[in-house]
């Protein structure tokens, strides 16, 4: 998993897999879900981060870091 920031337009991606997308799907003006064949999300890209997640609050709990 790659989660990467874009200030430039702040974008927030969120790269599940390494999976092709295969289908897109704009949820909102600001989410948009990437699927693969099998129609499992590969990718979430968030746009207007700053003004849709209070940042301030932001933290990560259990993330297990799996051996590849």
């Amino acid at each position: 998993m790659k989660i990467q920031y874009f200030p430039e337009t702040d974008t927030l991606a969120i790269e599940l897999t390494t999976k092709s997308v295969a289908n897109t799907d704009a949820i909102t003006d600001d989410l948009v879900l990437d699927y693969d064949t099998e129609g499992k999300v590969v990718a979430i890209t968030l746009d207007n981060y700053s003004q849709n997640v209070e940042t301030t609050d932001l933290y990560a709990l259990g993330v297990p870091l799996l051996a590849a």
